[in-house]
């Protein structure tokens, strides 16, 4: 069973670095090739390559992953991943994450500026609706648990406002972290 499992774990870190070089490609390609390089894989070990040598020489034999995607690029023209994150992206997040704390200045300056950060959260492509529900819910739940910490231990002020921080850049940090490329077409 350990031989089988160290197999499976060369496999899959093979697969895994073959999947990164070959993010450039178009993902109909992309996929195209890992289909292939994976069924290749299964075929050697459903004809008896089972021991951690026998699949090392296959994935020797197939060649680095950045042999085969340069092979598989031959004649193609790579297409560049666009980032995560897009300047207007940063702007929506630190809004969502900012305006609630110009309260003290101005409250119609805090509500729009964070309104302005929920349209540009929504309008963008870059989240699924969950992460941007839950952008959408960070100050609130910022707010609720100071509000909860206040209200049902008498915490002090400073520890209510730090907590009420540490909710929303958590959640903020979550929101950029789950942010997706958009989806490159064939």
């Amino acid at each position: 069973m350990n031989m089988e499992l160290d197999s499976d774990r060369l496999v899959d870190a093979y697969l895994n670095e073959l999947a990164t070089e070959a993010a450039a490609l178009p993902a109909g390609r992309r996929d195209e090739l890992l289909d292939d390089v994976k069924a290749h894989i299964a075929e050697a070990r459903a004809a008896g390559a089972t021991s951690e040598d026998e699949i090392r020489e296959i994935l020797q034999r197939l060649g680095r992953p950045s042999e085969i995607v340069a092979a598989a690029t031959d004649g193609l023209v790579e297409v560049e991943v666009p980032p995560r994150l897009r300047p207007w992206d940063f702007v929506a997040v630190g809004l969502l994450l900012l305006a609630p704390y110009l309260l003290s200045f101005s409250v119609i300056v805090a509500v729009v500026g964070w309104v302005i950060g929920l349209g540009m959260l929504w309008s963008s492509n870059r989240w699924t609706t969950l992460w941007k529900l839950i952008g959408t819910l960070s100050w609130p739940l910022g707010y609720a648990v100071a509000l909860a910490l206040d209200t049902f231990f008498q915490a002090p002020i400073g520890i209510s406002l730090a907590a009420d921080a540490l909710v929303s850049i958590a959640l903020t940090a979550a929101l950029v972290l789950n942010a997706r490329p958009p989806r490159q077409t064939s």
